[in-house]
């Protein structure tokens, strides 16, 4: 085993609140500048753009499926899933439980699905920054039924934040592992939210800009960059580890 980087919260081009410039090539080549291993694109409400981003990476860094899922308590929460089969059955279903509002780029961005080669395949009408009409506990379920990995996103941060929008971790069984802000000092996140002592704290960077990519990320101590190792390591199974990086500066 050894230590390997990961961000497991990278925006694209589908996402409306992110830059254009967040193309699957870029995103590559900022993942490998960034010495990253593993990444996951996680779109709002959206997986298209991870299968591009996989097909540019060539496996360097490996690339996981993923959507930052928006819930109807409007908590935010990172699924990430080996395989493009499942990522793409639950995003059907979420297509289905979003609001019919559509997109105005003028108001909200663009949200284009772009290949591996910068070429545009098509542009989403209907509004993905919006949540869906399902509970977090229905979204966690979703996700773990088709073998993804739950993981509540910037649990600290407003909007979005589980525990800074819901106050407490609500009761019933919960993922294992929660991501923090990239700027909040982990100190100061365990201080404020007992709730988080002894569970496996992640940190992404939350990148909507190519040269936020890397800007915060989590060492993995295990065999292999891999889906199946992150959840051993999150279990600190036969002594893999997770351990979050230093905060980076908050932008204004």
């Amino acid at each position: 085993m050894r230590w390997w980087r990961a961000d497991l919260h990278i925006h694209s081009t589908l996402s409306p609140c992110a830059s254009l410039e967040m193309s699957p090539a870029r995103i590559v080549a900022e993942a490998r500048r960034a010495r990253l291993d593993l990444i996951a694109v996680c779109d709002h409400n959206a997986a298209e753009n991870g299968r591009y981003v996989r097909r540019a990476a060539g496996g360097e860094p490996v690339v996981l499926l993923g959507m930052e899922i928006q819930t109807a308590e409007e908590v935010e929460v990172l699924a990430v899933f080996a395989d493009e089969e499942h990522a793409f059955q639950l995003e059907q279903e979420l297509q289905q439980s979003l609001p019919d509002i559509p997109c105005d780029p003028d108001l909200f961005g663009d949200q284009v699905v772009v290949d591996e080669d910068g070429e545009i395949v098509r542009r989403v009408e209907r509004l993905l920054l919006t949540p869906v009409a399902l509970s977090l506990s229905e979204v966690v379920r979703r996700v773990e039924d088709r073998g993804g990995m739950a993981v509540p996103a910037h649990v600290d941060r407003l909007p979005g934040g589980l525990l800074a929008v819901l106050g407490l971790l609500p009761d019933g069984s919960w993922p294992e592992a929660v991501e923090i802000a990239p700027w909040t000092r982990l100190a100061d996140a365990v201080r404020a939210w007992p709730e988080l002592q002894g569970r496996a704290i992640l940190r992404g960077s939350d990148a909507h800009y190519p040269t936020e990519i890397g800007r915060a990320w989590t060492e993995l101590l295990c065999a292999e960059p891999s889906l199946a190792e992150l959840r051993r390591a999150v279990q600190n199974a036969g002594g893999r580890a997770v351990r979050p990086s230093q905060e980076t500066k908050e932008e204004c």
